[in-house]
């Protein structure tokens, strides 16, 4: 039988271990695949007497305080494997359940053995083992036998064998969801306050469909809306619905912290058994209505968060400053979600009003959104999913670094390596004490620029540590000892043949190489790249997160001395790129990094093209300069209270008028809307060669600021609260705004972003601090003078202009002279 195996758990059953997997079967009907999988972990048995290891583990038994079953061994058999480069004996030991194997293996290190993978979640070890993947095409061999059996509501097919045919995937059935709470004065409150309405959105069969319950009749004109006659009713509708629509995936937009914890505690208030997994299970939720890293799960149906996702492994990808459904749709979709006052729905709600119909139609954009959203990111969802090879549910809530090394953790099968014990206490203290030198900076000379060429180093990092073999199993090997050392870590050298993490980043590296080129043919030709576009995204988020993983202090392969080498390496590589376009007669302006700025002068960018070329030539491996792009002026300030130029802080403009914008507030988020605006404006008038035009356009926003002509909307102020209220030392505006949220019912917890509008007053800035609601008039001072001016004057003063003249009457004679 061939399937799409997408979500799995595992169960003890008379005394075996079972790995049910839920999957769709090629004509699309749902089954589950069950497979007896043994678990096990490894022992280091160099140095130990074979006999009497033996004697210890035969009938081996620990009691498990949380089973009623005591952990045993059942058997072990000889292994050689790598670990750090070395090939060493261990023993493959077996035991009976899952959760045996910390336990045997804690009993075995007390007597003096090393133990090896006893941490590694079963499900992963399972999918690893047999070596498949989540959601692509599998094939298994056994027989159809009576779901009673197992207690599940779909057909089992019991396999003997189970085996990776392809990495074909299927058609999934999505249905995405949304809630609406009673809350007066934003009061979230799952134990007190009911939930007045749920949405649902998806397509199944190429239709679509869409339903909004709710426990209230009043006047309107939707035909999807189903009104039942009490709260109670409608969650066991809720219930019903998604058992009818049979999805695949379950979404929402952070559905792990909000709309399922909430469904579940109002489901147990009430008295409602939320029998949702395909084994009559109900919905399980971990730290009920948290706001921070609450799961939910349903057994037999993805559920699978966009803000998971987003928040852990797509951001970089965005724009937006803020992660609100409303500004994440509106920048990937291009519509966003509809204007209504969610604080009147409360009153509205208790007064019967028609006005209830708006918050249907809202409640169900909001589905709509959710559900858009999360085709859109499918793709990249699949690929992480497939390359990690892991289940979707898991990947979409681990951050690069789990990504890492659940990658590597799946390619050290392939090359027989056993991973690395995880530090300790006291090693990871230690750990987090470490720190390596940082990359090398050409600090730019603040002033007005013409013919700006940059170049950057492809991948950097991950071709510096391919080029050169930087991974703890060639660490100072004594085969290579004296023949080339790490530049300026003159301590450090590495063997010259590939080793095995070096090795496994590379495919990473090539990988990706190759399909940019694919995609530019398949573009060429006409046809869609969504896939490919997400799994070279995927390639490359991964590639680059192989440095910080190697200095990350909880990782398995963690290797200073390898981040460390990296970044000697960047330094050594970019000092000399610098003299090479010196000694070619090129001005350097700035260099940060794997980037490097120069002047055309009066060269021809055909001239900067041949000195990348004589660049590459000499490069290593996968190693290779690239052209970024010409760009006809470019701007650099002064470090603030200094004459020095200010690091990764540049504005530039090419031959289209584009403006590629770095480290100034127009990508920050806690500046308000004007601020940013007025910024980006000035910013394009100096690129445009429009200097005249700058002094009288600041001067108009300031008057409109002291006329009061400005819009409240422009001037919230976005700040995040980045840890629990009771640890901030230091009271910022922010932090008072989060303290009266609180007082009125609202959850503040760290992640959240706290918006306000510095008010008109007496006393300190942090006490006129308003929430937007509350505002009536604004501080048009405080704006000019920590807004807008602190905005632009690192920008006017490259134009020989200082503040005061910014915010005064008087004119300027002449500009001076602006360019370096």
């Amino acid at each position: 039988m061939r399937f799409y195996p997408y979500d799995f758990q595992y169960k003890v059953k008379e005394g075996k271990v079972y790995v049910y997997l839920y999957s769709k079967d090629e004509e699309g009907k749902k089954i589950c695949v069950v497979q007896e999988h043994p678990p096990f972990f490894y022992a280091a048995v160099k140095g130990i007497k074979a006999e009497e290891l033996a004697k210890q583990l035969s009938g081996l038994s620990v009691e498990d305080k949380q089973s009623s079953q005591p952990a045993k061994v059942l058997r072990w058999e000889e292994a050689e494997k790598e670990l750090i480069g070395k090939n060493e004996a261990f023993w493959k030991i077996y035991v009976n359940y899952p959760k045996a194997v910390p336990l045997i293996a804690k009993e075995l290190q007390e007597r003096g053995l090393v133990t090896y993978e006893k941490d590694i979640l079963f499900i992963h070890r399972y999918l690893r083992d047999i070596g498949i993947v989540p959601m692509t095409l599998c094939e298994a061999e056994g027989e159809l036998i009576t779901s009673s059996r197992f207690n599940i509501k779909i057909p089992v097919f019991m396999a003997q064998e189970i085996k990776q045919v392809s990495d074909k995937t299927t058609n999934w059935d999505i249905l995405a969801l949304d809630i609406e709470t009673y809350a007066k004065n934003k009061e979230i409150n799952p134990q007190i306050n009911p939930i007045l309405m749920i949405a649902f959105y998806g397509i199944k069969e190429g239709k679509k469909f869409k339903k909004v319950l709710t426990w209230k009749e009043f006047k309107n004109g939707v035909d999807y809306l189903e009104v039942v006659k009490d709260e109670k009713e409608l969650l066991e509708r809720t219930k019903e619905v998604i058992a009818e629509f049979s999805p695949d995936i379950l979404t929402g937009y952070f559905s792990d912290g909000f709309d399922l914890p909430y469904i579940k505690t109002r489901a147990e208030k009430l008295g409602v058994r939320l029998t949702l997994g395909l084994d009559n299970s109900e919905l399980e939720t971990r730290n009920k209505v948290s706001f921070r890293d609450g799961e939910a799960k349903i057994t037999g149906i993805m559920h699978l968060d966009v803000l998971k996702f987003i928040k852990n492994i797509f951001w970089g990808n965005l724009k937006t400053d803020t992660y609100t459904l409303d500004a994440v749709a509106g920048e990937l979709l291009g519509y966003k979600k509809h204007d209504v006052d969610l604080n009147k729905l409360a009153e509205y709600w208790d007064n019967g009003d028609d006005e209830l119909e708006t918050f249907v139609e809202y409640n169900l954009q909001d589905s709509r959104l959710t559900y858009q959203l999360f085709v859109k990111l499918m793709p990249s969802i699949y690929e992480f999913t497939t390359l990690v090879g892991l289940p979707a549910y898991d990947v979409i809530r681990m951050r690069f670094s789990r990504l890492v090394e659940s990658y590597i953790l799946r390619r050290a099968m392939e090359f027989n390596v056993i991973a690395p014990n995880k530090p300790g206490g006291t090693e990871m203290e230690q750990r987090m004490q470490e720190s390596v030198q940082g990359a090398f900076v050409f600090e730019p000379e603040p002033g007005l620029y013409q013919d700006v060429v940059i170049f950057d180093f492809r991948s950097l990092y991950p071709t510096i540590i391919t080029a050169h073999n930087l991974g703890p199993e060639a660490l100072q090997c004594k085969c290579c000892q004296g023949k080339t050392n790490v530049p300026g870590k003159e301590e450090y050298w590495f063997c010259e043949k590939k080793k095995f993490l070096p090795g496994v980043l590379e495919d990473l590296i090539i990988r990706r190489t190759d399909l940019k080129k694919e995609i530019k043919n398949l573009k060429g030709a006409g046809k869609d790249t969504k896939f490919e576009e997400a799994r070279s995204y995927t390639l490359k988020i991964l590639a680059n997160s192989f440095y910080g993983y190697l200095g990350f202090f909880g990782a398995r392969w963690y290797c200073l001395e390898c981040a460390a080498s990296t970044t000697a390496y960047a330094r050594d590589y970019i000092k000399k790129t610098i003299a090479k376009a010196e000694e070619r007669g090129f001005k350097v302006i700035y260099a940060d990094t794997d980037s490097c700025f120069l002047l055309l002068g009066d060269k021809k960018l055909e001239e900067a093209l041949h000195f990348m070329d004589e660049v590459n030539i000499k490069l290593p491996g996968q190693m290779e300069l690239e052209y970024e792009g010409y760009f006809k002026r470019g701007i650099f300030v002064a470090l603030k209270g200094s004459e020095k130029g200010a690091k990764k802080k540049y504005a530039l403009i090419d031959k289209e008028g584009k403006m590629k914008i770095t480290g100034f507030e127009v990508v920050r988020r806690n500046w308000s809307s004007l601020a940013k605006e007025v910024q980006e404006k000035v910013l394009r008038l100096v690129l445009e060669g429009q200097e005249d035009k700058v002094l009288d356009y600041v001067r108009k926003i300031v008057k409109e600021l002291q006329a009061g002509k400005v819009e409240m909307k422009k001037l919230v102020i976005r700040t995040q609260i980045t840890r629990e209220l009771s640890q901030y030392k230091s009271i910022g505006p922010h932090v008072l705004v989060a303290r009266r949220m609180v007082e009125r019912g609202d959850v503040v917890v760290p992640g959240l972003v706290v918006e306000y509008v510095i008010t008109k007053g007496k006393g300190l800035v942090r006490e006129r601090a308003k929430l937007v609601e509350e505002a009536k008039e604004y501080d048009a001072n405080y704006y000019i003078n920590n807004q807008i001016l602190p905005a632009v004057s690192s920008i006017m003063a490259v134009l020989g202009y200082s503040e005061e003249e910014l915010a005064s009457d008087e004119k300027q004679t002449g500009l001076g002279s602006f360019f370096g």
